[in-house]
């Protein structure tokens, strides 16, 4: 199989909604109109770059009809943008597929090449970046040449929030902090992909070689033992964090599954030792504690956003600080609606719709 280098580009944090979507033909029309343009004037290979940058992303959404701070940017516009080319993939180029539920699951839909980067881009956002968000959506674009992006969801449900991922076929590899990462800073995340934690990520492998399962299992749940010690904050590692109610990235887990570590004793790398069955985000999180807590290692507690939505505009609009790169996106969206062949109501909608992102972000 060829080897697939990646990196994770960015990730936008969006308001969870439900309900009905209206006019929702005429966003698949939309959706369709413009993609099938982006592949005309670029290629499919800058079109899925354009999908794995937020930013890009994100206009595409507004100019289908979706605030900005809404999850329906990112599971309807796929989801309308995947049946506009249902049936014209090989003419245009690019294939889509993924959703909710059953449709996340991925694999048997997916090209052999594919099937790794697919699972483990995942796997790394749910288990070894720990924000407080669980992955619910998950969708990967391509091309004939393998080239692809990802997109994730993730929900928050305390907080009615859910968080974009989104992941290129370019550079980066699985483990790295390249990321363009939009939305709210938390003030704490689990981040074993960071590049400050890969001291942490080397002990763990070694650990998880060296060691019995059983004994990790019992050093692991002994450190929930100690009296008074049960997160990094008690420990004396995360103590400038101040919450009312403990997330879960906080806690030493109550249970760790010894049968994945049995199996990942075979493990060449650290990223075959999270593709083993079982390494969920409770065993990853014990691993990172054991590793920081009784080896010394360095773990990441930093929130890898690197860009962020600003407030207090006149009109109480978001506009993001990536701004010449909004205006670029939304000039070249309103080029493809203006040539594409879509009904004068719909046209006028997303150019009105395209005009307010620049005119927020000018």
């Amino acid at each position: 199989m060829p080897h697939h280098p990646m990196g994770r580009v960015g990730h936008a944090d969006l308001r969870l909604c439900s309900g009905p979507v209206p006019h929702y033909r005429e966003i698949v029309q939309l959706g369709g109109a413009l993609v099938e343009y982006m592949v005309d004037e670029l290629g499919t290979a800058e079109t899925l770059r354009k999908f794995s940058d937020p930013i890009w992303f994100e206009a595409m959404a507004s100019a289908m009809g979706f605030e900005w701070q809404f999850s329906g940017a990112t599971t309807v516009t796929l989801r309308a943008v995947s049946e506009a080319l249902r049936g014209k993939e090989e003419s245009v180029g690019i294939w889509i597929v993924g959703g909710k539920g059953e449709k996340a699951k991925t694999k048997d839909a997916l090209p052999e090449e594919l099937r790794e980067p697919d699972a483990v881009t995942t796997k790394v956002d749910s288990a070894l970046v720990q924000d407080g968000y669980s992955i619910y959506f998950h969708a990967v674009a391509y091309d004939e040449k393998m080239r692809w992006a990802v997109i994730n969801q993730g929900m928050n449900v305390e907080e009615k929030l859910a968080r974009r991922y989104h992941w290129s076929w370019e550079g980066g590899g699985y483990l790295n902090d390249v990321e363009e990462i939009a939305g709210r800073k938390e003030s704490a995340v689990l981040d074993l992909q960071a590049r400050a934690s890969e001291r942490a990520r080397e002990t763990i492998l070694d650990v998880v070689k060296d060691e019995p399962p059983k004994r990790i299992v019992y050093k692991i749940l002994s450190l929930r033992k100690r009296p008074g010690q049960k997160t990094l904050a008690d420990y004396g590692l995360g103590g400038c964090i101040k919450v009312e109610y403990m997330p879960f990235q906080f806690r030493i887990p109550k249970k760790v599954n010894e049968e994945a570590l049995r199996i990942a004793k075979d493990a060449e790398n650290f990223v075959d030792l999270i593709k083993t069955p079982g390494m969920g985000p409770a065993t990853v999180r014990g691993l990172a504690f054991l590793a920081s807590l009784v080896y010394g290692a360095p773990v990441s507690w930093k929130d890898p956003v690197k860009y962020t939505y600003a407030f207090g505009t006149k009109a109480g609009k978001p506009w993001m600080v990536e701004r010449k790169r909004m205006l670029e996106a939304a000039e070249f969206l309103r080029s493809a609606v203006e040539e594409s062949r879509l009904g004068e109501k719909t046209k006028k909608a997303a150019l009105r719709r395209l005009s307010s992102i620049v005119t927020r972000s000018s």
